[in-house]
């Protein structure tokens, strides 16, 4: 087994911190395909978007990279609580916690949100999903993703 680059290990410690103690859901993914079942009141899937190399730094022994890792909230209203309150909720609470470690036990220089787009009735059932936008500023190795 190879060892993971930078992007996977800061998803799964994205994961990790969103699993821990008191899960901010009791369904938190990485990766995942957009389908969340209806079974689940909750979801959070953590995934990447996109990673830039900041070139300026030259050719060191380190690459500077600034990562945007998306994190979707999903959620499912009803009619005590309404769509958008159930996921602004997760939403601040996904947030909350990420931003307790900003760096992620040592793992990055800093997450820092970004922006948030939200999109309802994901699935023509009362779902909405709200993506919160990080950026995630780490170093790798010069001309590595390691």
């Amino acid at each position: 087994m190879t060892t993971p680059t930078k992007f996977a290990q800061v998803l799964g410690a994205m994961q990790t911190a969103l699993e821990a103690i008191a899960p901010v859901s009791p369904n938190v993914f990485r990766a995942r395909a957009r389908v969340v079942p209806q079974q689940m009141a909750t979801a959070i899937v953590v995934r990447p978007a996109q990673a830039e190399r900041d070139a300026s730094v030259g050719q060191g022994a380190m690459a500077l990279w600034l990562t945007a890792v998306a994190v979707d909230c999903y959620a499912r209203g009803t009619t005590a609580s309404p769509v958008d309150v159930v996921v602004d909720e997760l939403v601040g609470a996904a947030v909350q916690r990420l931003m307790q470690d900003p760096s992620l036990g040592g793992l990055v220089g800093s997450i820092d949100p970004q922006g948030v787009s939200w999109d309802f009735d994901v699935d023509g059932d009362q779902t909405a999903c709200a993506t919160v936008t990080f950026y995630v500023r780490h170093v790798t190795a010069a001309a590595s993703f390691f």
